[in-house]
Order: C-alpha cells, then sequence, then structure tokens
C-alpha cells in the first residue's frame, strides 16, 4: 500500500471514529464520513466495501485483545501452575488483568463504539459473546479443578455463569461510567479479590488471606 493510500485510510479512519462515537453504527453516515475525510463515497469505497467492514476494521483488534485475554481462564493455561491458590498466581493474573485495563484505557474511544454504538454491526452482540466465551473458560477450569482433586466441590452451570459475568460486566461499567484509570484498577481490584475468595469458599478450597 503506498504512503497516499496509507494516509488516505488513516483519515476514513477518524472520521468513522468520530462519526460513530457521536451518532451509533445504525445511524453514522457514509457520505458524512467521507465528507470529512475529504472523499467522495465513491473514493471511500475503493478502501471499505461498506459501513459494517469500517466499524469492523475499527475494533477488530480490541476484539483480538480482549478474546486472546479472556483465553487464559481456560484449563490449558493452568496446568503447568504448581499452585493455583497461591500469591504468586495471584500476582500473575493481576499483571494480566492490568494489561487489559491499560488497553483498554489505551483504546477506550474503541471499546465505547463496542459496547455502546454497535447495534446493527456485526459485533453488536460482543458483551454477550466475550461473556459466553469467558463462562466457558472458566467452567472447564472449575471442572478440571475438581477433577483433579484441587478443589473439593463442584460449582453448577449457572453460578459460574454468574461469576464470571459479574466480572465481564464490571470490566463493561468501566466504559459506560467513563471512570478514571485510577478509579478502575482499584475498582477492578476490589471485584476480582470479592470473586475469588468467594468461588475458593464454593469450590472447598481454604482461603488464606494475608
Amino acid at each position: 500500500m503506498s504512503e497516499s493510500a496509507i494516509e488516505t485510510k488513516k483519515k476514513i479512519l477518524e472520521s468513522a471514529m468520530a462519526e460513530f462515537l457521536e451518532k451509533g453504527f445504525m445511524n453514522a453516515s457514509l457520505r458524512t464520513i467521507a465528507s470529512n475525510a475529504g472523499l467522495t463515497t465513491g473514493a471511500m469505497y475503493r478502501h471499505f466495501k461498506d459501513k459494517d467492514a469500517l466499524f469492523c476494521a475499527l475494533v477488530d483488534e480490541a476484539i483480538t485483545f480482549t478474546t486472546n485475554t479472556v483465553m487464559m481462564a481456560d484449563s490449558s493455561h493452568h496446568m503447568d501452575v504448581d499452585n493455583l491458590v497461591s500469591q504468586e498466581h495471584f500476582e500473575k493474573e493481576a499483571e494480566e488483568t492490568n494489561a487489559l485495563l491499560n488497553y483498554i484505557f489505551d483504546n477506550f474511544d474503541t471499546f465505547t463504539l463496542l459496547l455502546t454504538k454497535a447495534s446493527g454491526s456485526t459485533h453488536e452482540h460482543f458483551q454477550e459473546e466475550i461473556c459466553e466465551l469467558y463462562t466457558k473458560n472458566c467452567e472447564q477450569t472449575f471442572n478440571w479443578m475438581y477433577k483433579n482433586q484441587i478443589s473439593t466441590k463442584k460449582i453448577d452451570k449457572m453460578t459460574v455463569h454468574f461469576i464470571a459475568s459479574t466480572i465481564i460486566n464490571a470490566f463493561v461499567e468501566i466504559i459506560t461510567h467513563k471512570m478514571t484509570k485510577k478509579a478502575a484498577f482499584q475498582y477492578i481490584e476490589n471485584i476480582e479479590e470479592f470473586t475469588r475468595y468467594g468461588m475458593m469458599h464454593m469450590m472447598g478450597i481454604p482461603c488464606k488471606h494475608d
């Protein structure tokens, strides 16, 4: 891609971001996006086939990052851990959470699009889909822990769903309430501590907290 084409694409995406944030996917105008980028609508179609393709170009990287983070909850990422309830493991989980939080704040407008402006687009069900994936991974890991006698009690599916959706929704609240970064880090730390020790208690794992 030539330098001029790269610059043109950048202008289109910047214009699309502003239009989607203001009007949402459904009400956004391709004509306005093209005009604000200094192009005709026809010229813009040479870079993006339709409005949905434009929206996806803005959010797909964030979806991939979030999905990769959520996949760390599956059992394959826990099998090599010596002690799943050690302070060392909790600190490792905190690093992963902090990486996601930093990414969210570096791409706050993108997550605003995904969570509040995506109705009618390919990704209008992003929140439900990521919640379903996280629930599936948590359920898989909890079952693996029970099978391998790491836990002594099995958590039912609906409780796992409640726990997973509580955590996902906590991240969503950061966007919808436009929280500051400092407040968000403390908030998520509180949510994780609340859910972690509740889960351990339900799974029959001794809750040792310094």
